[in-house]
């Protein structure tokens, strides 16, 4: 199946809840939602019906509602929100927002972080988003970045990446990253119009809000 072109299919997760104010701000009516096991109490808390419900439901009552709902075993070999990525890469989405990713368990986070780097290896753009963070991965590509109060870092994952950062308070130029160098911890955008440049391997990109 080709990709679908100019629609977003957003996830919610069961990590840590985020406000209804903000869940509803981030979602369209042209979103395709899908809610992941006990990710549909965050679009309940701010009225929204999932389009597609998916999850084994071993830590949440399955949901009574009149949605397309996708039981899995759980005994299973990747967790419900890869699933629920697996299922909106089969009908086509190639951009996807995953609210409720964060937070929670540390080891569901990192799984989920993980899942950005696998799929843009694929060509799917992935963003895990909260309030106050955004993550997301990047690979032979020029991102830019407006000028935001967030601390921004990046990460080399699976390889080293040749990245330059322009508009940052510490600018690189054409330096190789290794997954093992911490370099790109709390970097700050100083211009609107900032950008990233990578190439070579997966570059993870951690945007979160100064307090």
């Amino acid at each position: 199946m080709g990709f679908v072109k100019g629609k977003r299919c957003v996830i919610a997760a069961a990590g840590e809840p985020e406000s209804a104010g903000f869940v509803k701000n981030l979602i369209t009516q042209n979103d395709f939602v899908i809610a992941a096991d006990a990710g549909y109490f965050l679009l309940e808390s701010a009225g929204i019906t999932p389009d597609l419900i998916v999850g084994d439901f071993d830590s949440a009552e399955k949901p009574r509602l009149n949605v397309e709902t996708i039981t899995l075993n759980p005994v299973k070999d990747c967790t419900d929100t890869e699933f629920a990525v697996e299922k909106a890469v089969e009908m086509g989405y190639r951009d996807i927002l995953i609210l409720g990713a964060l937070g929670g368990r540390i080891d569901h986070s990192f799984a989920n972080i993980t899942i950005t780097a696998q799929y843009k290896n694929k060509g799917v753009n992935i963003i895990l988003t909260g309030e106050g963070r955004k993550i997301y991965a990047l690979k032979d590509e020029t991102h830019i970045l407006n000028k935001t109060n967030s601390y921004v870092s990046v990460f080399a994952f699976g390889g080293d990446c040749t990245v330059t950062l322009e508009g940052m308070f510490y600018p690189l130029k054409n330096y190789v990253l290794s997954p093992f160098c911490d370099l790109g911890v709390s970097n700050e955008i100083v211009c609107d119009n900032a950008k990233i440049t990578v190439s070579g391997c997966v570059l993870i990109v951690m945007e979160v809000a100064k307090e």
